[in-house]
């Protein structure tokens, strides 16, 4: 073997090593402290029929509304997730009480896998007003787009004038299911932390003339907590009692897509069925 063989051979191997080191690095994410690595490579799944999403999609402010195993079992959380997509490569995101990261936001076209600072996620859906995340842990993420977080003085944010003045009867039936609140209303200075801010009902079962049983998601300050309740309806709206908690509702607007309830002049709530 001559001199210029052996060289030869000799780099190619190393070059071959190099690109082995330099693929098992890059195809692994670091996700938040405390938190093991992603091998990113894995998800890919080439020739897949997926639908990119984009950045675009996600511009704004995101805030997590629910959180659901694959299996169908909704769990209770108190490190609610915050994204802010800031412009088409950067995002702030919070979570919980940590301090807000601000980091790349990337899209993974192949996958529809979310790169958003620290944090990996599939993206599962996106419309207007939600965004469903895959957290590749097996649990699913619900956020819901908004101009103005929880933490950041909610209540004290002027707000449009509200048309909804007398309340109106509905019946149990007509109410049935689950509904997310999509936006809120509420006066200046009306509502302040520790209140209790609704987030969804779900009325399961009927279980008399008036009265049925259900789960509600609530807020107190950034945390985010899920109860069995009784409902109880009244003259003008519904009674929710969970625990040591309850809420007096009254309805304002019902149809087959929208409910409007709450208290005018106090909060309003807007929520769509699910």
């Amino acid at each position: 073997m001559n001199t210029n063989t052996f060289f030869i051979r000799k780099t190619t191997a190393l070059l071959c090593l190099c690109s082995l080191i330099s693929t098992g690095v890059f195809s692994q994410r670091v996700k938040r402290k405390g938190t093991e690595p992603i091998d990113i490579s894995k998800q890919k799944r080439p020739g897949a029929n997926v639908k990119p999403f984009t950045i675009a999609q996600l511009a704004g402010k995101w805030q997590e509304i629910s959180r659901d195993s694959k299996t169908n079992i909704t769990i209770s959380f108190t490190d609610t997730i915050f994204l802010n997509f800031i412009d088409s490569n950067t995002v702030l995101t919070k979570q919980g009480n940590e301090t807000s990261m601000k980091g790349e936001a990337v899209i993974d076209g192949s996958t529809n896998e979310l790169i958003a600072a620290a944090d990996v996620y599939t993206i599962v859906s996106i419309t207007d007003s939600l965004l469903v995340l895959d957290n590749q842990e097996n649990i699913l993420h619900t956020l819901k787009k908004t101009d103005q977080f929880l933490y950041e003085n909610f209540g004290k944010k002027k707000t449009v004038s509200v048309n909804y003045k007398e309340p109106i009867s509905i019946k149990l039936a007509d109410i049935k299911g689950k509904w997310v609140v999509y936006k809120r209303e509420a006066k200046p200075g009306t509502v302040n932390p520790p209140s209790t801010i609704i987030n969804n009902v779900n009325i399961i079962n009927i279980t008399g003339e008036n009265t049925a049983m259900g789960e509600i998601t609530f807020y107190q300050s950034d945390k985010s907590e899920m109860l069995p309740c009784s409902i109880k309806l009244t003259n003008a709206g519904f009674d929710v009692r969970a625990d040591k908690y309850n809420w007096k509702l009254f309805v304002y607007k019902l149809d087959k897509n929208e409910l409007v309830f709450g208290e005018t002049d106090v909060l309003l709530y807007f929520a769509k069925r699910m």
